[in-house]
């Protein structure tokens, strides 16, 4: 898989990308990661990327310029199967998502900044909007960051345990069991005797009531959707 990211802050993007599991999954040649700097798409002589907004108002417009600039030059090196925009009114980010994305073999995410995109960027040149929550951060990177890792940890081979994904919170509406690790005594609290029984067969029982209770307690939006 490959994911092409536009933004004009290269920078925020580099540390997340340049360790731990995403590290890994581009070494083993699973997954590339590159960023684009808007501003190398720019015609102005500044570099400038965003412009006043018609009508007036407070804040700053992203240019529609070189955004197709950058957006045009990718699609001519190969095909695209989503032009992503991060943006807080698009869909919400949920597991679901994630996994089709993990299917795809070449993406583009734009990060948004300012008051954001000019329009006419959403209406011709993005096939998606995703947001990763009901808030505003200070631009597109944190978020374009967060939809990568979602997708690239679950493409085959990335994870040392493949079936670590499989289980993860969500992948079937249901939240993870609790998990214990050693000590199996610490301070008086135990891990479940059932637990520590060798009994495969009640032990994976014992996790999925773990989950109908927990996801029930805590999230009763998804309890519903997984008792469908």
């Amino acid at each position: 898989m490959r994911i092409d990211i536009i933004t004009i802050l290269p920078e925020l993007l580099e540390g997340p990308f340049s360790a731990s599991i995403l590290k890994r999954a581009q070494e083993k040649g699973l997954a590339e990661i590159h960023l684009h700097n808007l501003r190398d798409y720019s015609q102005h002589k500044q570099k400038s990327v965003d412009d006043y907004a018609f009508g007036g108002g407070a804040g700053m417009v992203m240019s529609i310029e070189p955004i197709d600039n950058c957006i045009s030059f990718l699609k001519s090196q190969r095909n695209y199967d989503e032009v992503i925009y991060l943006t807080p009114d698009g869909e919400t980010l949920n597991q679901g998502i994630s996994n089709q994305l993990s299917l795809k073999e070449n993406l583009i995410l734009l990060c948004g900044h300012y008051k954001g995109v000019d329009e006419r960027v959403r209406q011709h040149l993005i096939t998606k909007e995703i947001s990763i929550g009901d808030y505003v951060l200070s631009g597109g990177e944190l978020a374009a960051a967060v939809l990568t890792d979602s997708i690239i940890r679950l493409i085959p081979g990335v994870l040392n345990d493949e079936t670590s994904a499989l289980s993860d919170s969500f992948q079937d509406h249901l939240l993870a069991p609790p998990v214990y690790t050693r000590p199996a005594e610490y301070k008086s609290w135990d891990v479940p005797e059932i637990l520590r029984s060798g009994n495969l067969k009640a032990i994976e029982t014992w996790r999925h009531e773990q989950s109908l209770e927990r996801t029930k307690k805590r999230r009763p939006d998804l309890y519903e959707k997984y008792s469908k």
